[in-house]
């Protein structure tokens, strides 16, 4: 008899999309192992309350962080790496290269589906 092993899916960016994607993905698949990696030092702030941070209404802007990764662990099994960039993706073999921006390791980690939500950055005029 063979085992079967749980879908590891790997999330690339972990503010809202990438979070959203992952804890609906553990409502709907108790048993998968879910990896996200986020580039930068936080995970899933609270959006909607930039314009009162923007405002002067919020002040402290940890006020804005509602998840850390061990919270995250915690709460929904998800294995979150912040400061992580995934920087090569081989669809063929399934693999991302992921550096480790602390450190400066690289390693292979592989998946079985992979969901894109790297999150857009402003454009400004020059």
């Amino acid at each position: 008899m063979t085992a079967v092993h749980p879908r590891k899916v790997v999330i690339v960016g972990g503010v809202a999309g990438g979070m959203s994607a992952a804890t609906r993905l553990r409502r709907l698949d108790e048993s998968a192992r879910i990896v996200v990696f986020e580039r930068g030092p936080e995970v899933s702030y609270a959006n909607c309350g930039l314009p009162y941070f923007v405002g002067g209404e919020i002040t402290d802007r940890s006020a804005l962080l509602l998840q850390t990764p061990a919270s995250l662990h915690r709460r929904f099994r998800l294995d979150v790496h912040v400061r992580h960039e995934v920087v090569r993706i081989d669809t063929v073999a399934k693999t991302l290269e992921v550096a480790d921006l602390d450190s400066g390791a690289r390693r292979t980690e592989s998946y079985d589906t992979l969901v894109l939500a790297p999150g857009a950055r402003p454009r400004r005029d020059e």
